[in-house]
């Protein structure tokens, strides 16, 4: 079941820059449409800590990508999810693709990313997990985040396999118990030592697993998954 994000909007308890209420919070985690955008924001959004020509602190909402149509899906997410819309621009960049990125200042939004949708400031990368919400709910759910999360920072490859690979334990873990949850699946995950000094994790379904799942994932946005 997905909500009906412009009715939530129209009941007043968000309207642009207005306060966000605990109550369409709430509302708003059963919606497949934030499951989707939150495993897009897991692998390629941030919420920076930025400040101003005058010292003032700000609160940029941003998501990059080097494939325009999913920075596109991600503004029209923001949209359907908060009622405001972000800019989409293009950083030009010698002998390497271009880069696609969304941004929007607003700190209830950033706020509420943060605090209620449990999406880590500043450098995520060593501390995102999935968020609990996500984690302890329905199929359908757990379906949208891993398909986001899969289109930004996982890999189909011309095996047929599927690979994950992050600097986050937690959310390798978190993606391995979803993965089990969902289609019964059990993984090992990899761990890497870089440079002895860092770490990073590695969890990879085959071609057969891949198979299994692929076809299941939702095809409402009308993404662009190609796989063998």
């Amino acid at each position: 079941m997905n909500l009906d994000i412009k009715t939530l909007r129209n009941s007043k308890r968000i309207s642009g820059a207005q306060k966000i209420s605990k109550k369409f919070a709430k509302e708003l985690k059963q919606s497949e449409d934030l499951a989707l955008f939150l495993g897009m924001f897991a692998g390629d959004g941030c919420l920076t800590f930025n400040f101003n020509g005058d010292g003032n602190r700000i609160y940029p909402i941003s998501f990059f990508n080097c494939n325009k149509e999913y920075v596109v899906l991600f503004g029209t997410l923001f949209y359907k999810l908060f009622g405001i819309k972000g800019s989409i621009l293009v950083s030009k960049r010698n002998n390497k693709k271009d880069l696609w990125y969304f941004q929007k200042y607003s700190k209830e939004i950033y706020n509420l990313v943060n605090n209620e949708f449990e999406i880590p400031n500043g450098k995520k990368a060593l501390k995102v997990f999935i968020p609990s919400f996500i984690l302890n709910g329905n199929s359908e759910l757990k379906k949208y985040f891993f398909l986001g999360y899969l289109i930004t920072d996982g890999g189909i490859r011309q095996t047929g396999d599927v690979m994950f690979h992050s600097a986050s334990k937690n959310l390798i873990y978190d993606l391995k118990k979803l993965i089990e949850s969902v289609w019964g699946i059990k993984r090992q995950v990899k761990e890497y030592a870089q440079r002895g000094k860092f770490f990073s994790y590695q969890l990879t379904l085959n071609k057969a697993q891949a198979s299994i799942i692929l076809p299941q994932l939702p095809t409402s946005h009308n993404l662009a998954l190609r796989w063998p």
